[in-house]
């Protein structure tokens, strides 16, 4: 049960949620790191659009009142996109033509990388993911994303499992610690000076 008004998406709201999410992570170390070139917006919306779907397809996305901010969550037995998971679900060849294949191999070293950052801080097999939490550029300042980060928390901790969540941004640390994550290590995401670094954070299991 959330705990304040939020709804959770449906594949109808993809197409505004999917704007929301570009016009929000545009600047993005990862989406930077993997959609370069000219066209570097339409394959941001692309790649963020796939996010969309694998959340409304393996987790659940949630939006507070006024559609100003949207979390996106995965789990539990789904704890993140892999090549296995893509190749399954016939993303694999759309992504090689999509990104190009200097933008796919990022994008796998990306994958990887966080993959193996989760296993190696012993994250839990019945823990959720935080894939993404984003609030619209024109409503920041407002709280409303640690609102409804705070709201889902309590959704998906009401069986007291662990939350996980991968950042990018090193300004972003302190507030998921101080809404009860803890730090579980780092690392690089590519093997190129240009590949952000992954840090990984979960939050134990508690209603």
């Amino acid at each position: 049960m959330l705990a304040l008004p939020a709804r959770r998406l449906e594949p109808a709201d993809l197409v505004w949620a999917t704007a929301l999410l570009e016009a929000s992570c545009a600047e993005h170390p990862v989406l930077a790191y993997c959609c370069t070139g000219p066209d570097a917006q339409s394959k941001r919306l692309w790649l963020l659009e796939q996010l969309l779907r694998f959340g409304l397809r393996f987790g659940r996305v949630y939006t507070n009142t006024d559609s100003s901010a949207v979390a996106v969550w995965l789990g539990p037995g789904h704890p993140a996109a892999t090549l296995y998971k893509m190749l399954r679900t016939g993303l694999l060849p759309t992504a090689l033509w999509r990104l190009n294949w200097s933008g796919f191999q990022r994008l796998r070293h990306y994958l990887m990388a966080t993959a193996w950052l989760r296993r190696h801080s012993h994250a839990a097999a019945t823990q959720y993911y935080l894939l993404a939490l984003a609030v619209r550029p024109t409503a920041r300042g407002r709280g409303l994303g640690r609102r409804l980060l705070q709201a889902t928390l309590v959704a998906m901790q009401a069986t007291h499992a662990p939350c996980y969540i991968d950042a990018q941004h090193p300004a972003q640390l302190g507030f998921f610690q101080r809404l009860g994550f803890r730090m579980m290590g780092q690392c690089p995401t590519g093997n190129d000076a240009a590949a952000p670094t992954n840090w990984g954070l979960m939050r134990e299991g508690r209603a």
